[in-house]
């Protein structure tokens, strides 16, 4: 049943954020395997699109998705200042280039 199938996804993505803000890589990997494994499920599903509740419950996955989303993007940040700040104590600073889409050259 996809309500229940989302459920579980959402669970997933709770599981995922949490693991990101306590910067716990084993419970970064578990949460990782669940939600590939939830998702298969999700899209193994079909046609569940017309079920009652499924609008509010992708709603609420979405807003989950982006909010991992930006936990890792702030802490790959993060992990460039810090490379940035060992290679500068080493003597050799990491210069990064954008292009003019916002992406690294």
């Amino acid at each position: 049943m996809i309500p229940a199938s989302l459920q579980r996804l959402e669970d997933c993505h709770h599981a995922l954020i949490d693991a990101l803000d306590a910067q716990d890589i084993d419970g970064l990997e578990e949460a990782i395997e669940a939600f590939r494994m939830a998702l298969d499920d999700v899209r193994a599903k079909g046609a569940w699109h017309g079920q009652a509740g499924v609008l509010d419950s992708v709603a609420r996955i979405h807003a989950l998705s982006e909010a991992a989303r930006i936990r890792v993007n702030f802490l790959t940040d993060l992990n460039q200042q810090r490379i940035d700040a060992l290679a500068a104590a080493r003597g050799r600073e990491n210069v990064v280039v954008y292009g003019r889409t916002g992406r690294a050259a």
